[in-house]
């Protein structure tokens, strides 16, 4: 009897576990044709000059605002998922005609920013995936407004355990943000967040920050993510998500249903993405680098039409000007000039077109 019961408990152990680490996708892993050179652009390192190097931290964030200022977020002497506030400025300002530095803020603010969004407004957003929260700011860093709840006691253990076994109850709400990579800001006033590392969702809010819906699931068919990293939207509300782990860009409506999937092996892994003026689709593929593949290494800009058709694509792996090396997010002003932060390289670069 005694040994009956054991039996059911090994069991029910066993189950437990099945259950607790089933669906867990792999890494996607592509090996992309061979990379265009870099013909149609002239490349230039907007920041830092050898000067400011020593400010410099990992890029993280490019954005273009309405007037054409360039807006680079970086984590100065901050990294990764810190825990430490970063004394550093964090936000460099540069004039969109004479690309020298107008102002620095963001000193004090941040532990780990990440994702960088202006809005139609000129207000500055801004991810931290450390403490999970999104803030947001007008032009000259005063805080206006700050999302996401913050963790009660325990959540940070159990969302450690869900990295390992993907279906351990968490208990986490739907406004507490889980390592927010990115978002997108409507029109409307409206928000859409890449919350990436952890939570693998992608959740729309209005205005006053109440969910009007999510898409929330870990996996790879249509619909599900593995690190929704990068997020933009297009003048009809789509939403582009750069779904890194899976090596695939995805598309979604306006009430969050799928529309289509961008899986091409010359895609890569998109890190960042940029739907431009232009409605064009500009990406930046950050390679396999940082998921332990350091054999053939690559980085590369890609610009693709709204068919997901591949218009152009270059770059190569190096420190070199107009290299890259983890390129980490893009943006694209309204001449086409597209603008990398690079993470390893810990710079701004600049892709003029050729005229």
């Amino acid at each position: 009897m005694i040994k009956k019961r054991w039996w059911v408990v090994l069991c029910t152990i066993i189950g437990i576990g099945v259950y607790l680490n089933y669906g867990k996708p792999n890494v996607v892993f592509k090996e992309p044709s061979k990379i265009n050179e870099l013909t149609f652009y002239q490349p230039k390192v907007l920041w830092p000059n050898k000067k400011e190097s020593v400010e410099a931290g990992e890029g993280s964030g490019i954005a273009v605002s309405s007037e054409g200022d360039i807006y680079y977020l970086h984590r100065a002497s901050g990294k990764y998922s810190g825990d430490n506030i970063i004394k550093e400025s964090t936000i460099v300002v540069l004039d969109g005609k004479t690309r020298t530095v107008k102002k620095t803020w963001g000193a004090g603010l941040f532990k780990s920013p990440h994702g960088l969004e202006i809005d139609h407004e000129d207000k500055i957003w801004i991810t931290d995936i450390s403490m999970n929260k999104i803030f947001k700011f007008n032009q000259d860093g005063t805080l206006l407004k700050t999302y996401g709840e913050d963790y009660p006691k325990g959540l940070e253990f159990r969302l450690r355990i869900r990295n390992v076994l993907p279906n351990f109850p968490t208990f986490i709400n739907e406004n507490t943000f889980a390592r927010p990579t990115d978002l997108t800001v409507l029109k409307d006033g409206s928000f859409v967040v890449a919350d990436g590392y952890r939570n693998h969702r992608i959740a729309k809010f209005n205005p006053d920050g109440k969910l009007e819906w999510q898409v929330n699931k870990l996996g790879n068919d249509l619909g599900e993510f593995n690190l929704p990293h990068g997020i933009s939207s297009d003048s009809k509300g789509n939403i582009y998500v750069a779904d890194r782990n899976n090596a695939r860009i995805q598309i979604f409506d306006h009430r969050g249903k799928p529309i289509s999937v961008w899986n091409h092996k010359d895609i890569g892994r998109p890190y960042g993405i940029e739907v431009g003026i232009d409605q064009k689709i500009y990406v930046v593929d950050g390679g396999d680098y940082l998921n332990g593949n350091r054999g053939k290494l690559t980085s590369q800009v890609l610009v693709l039409n709204k068919k997901g058709e591949i218009l152009e694509r270059f770059g190569s792996w190096g420190n070199g000007e107009g290299q890259l090396k983890i390129p980490h997010d893009i943006a694209v002003d309204n001449k086409g000039t597209i603008y990398v932060a690079e993470l390893l390289n810990k710079r701004l670069q600049s892709f003029d077109r050729n005229r």
